[in-house]
């Protein structure tokens, strides 16, 4: 599977069945299917798509699509509007084929909700999850407190001191999970975090 703004591993695609299945649209066993439950679907109904699923094809397709909070707005089948707090106050004219690749683009697991980033007037690439020794081994100077402090936005930067044990320097793990994501445009890494 392949997708324009999702680079991290499989195991962080909501709704993924790592088993595949026979897809109820197009009837076809398929490696890689996606629960239908919470997808935009025009074939089903909301109370009908409980239990059934759609493959990549179909995804591809645009026989059903996912919707997207994202900094830009909430993504769905009318384009973007701004429902939280974090979405812009007026959503931005973005390109209809990049809000048709997102919406065809899997959701990504969390603890709260998704806040998909942005970047350079288009949506950003999912790259996976990371731990604070990761930010260590990207940093162009091996100080990770700062990469993280350039790839987060302020009101959320607090993790990292909040996560360092008193009298140490490293730190070595938190208690947030951290969802990195890279511009398609000029390649900035930006993230951000959520806990149970």
């Amino acid at each position: 599977m392949k997708f324009k703004y999702f680079d991290g591993p499989l195991t962080d695609m909501s709704g993924l069945l790592l088993d595949g299945g026979t897809c109820d649209l197009c009837k076809k066993k398929h490696n890689f299917c996606f629960n239908l439950s919470f997808a935009i679907s025009t074939t089903f109904q909301d109370e009908e798509k409980d239990g059934k699923i759609g493959c990549y094809d179909c995804l591809l397709k645009g026989d059903f699509e996912f919707w997207h909070d994202t900094e830009f707005g909430f993504l769905d089948e009318n384009g973007l509007t701004k429902v939280y707090s974090h979405n812009m106050d007026n959503p931005p004219l973005v390109d209809r084929m990049k809000l048709s690749e997102l919406r065809k683009t899997p959701q990504i697991i969390t603890y709260q909700q998704e806040v998909w980033l942005t970047h350079c007037n288009d949506f950003m690439v999912y790259k996976g999850i990371w731990e604070p020794m990761d930010f260590y081994k990207n940093s162009e100077t091996g100080n990770g407190r700062d990469l993280f402090i350039e790839m987060t936005d302020s009101d959320l930067n607090h993790l990292w001191d909040d996560s360092l044990v008193e009298g140490e320097n490293i730190l070595e793990q938190w208690y947030a999970t951290y969802y990195v994501f890279e511009c398609l445009h000029c390649k900035k890494m930006r993230g951000n975090w959520d806990c149970d």
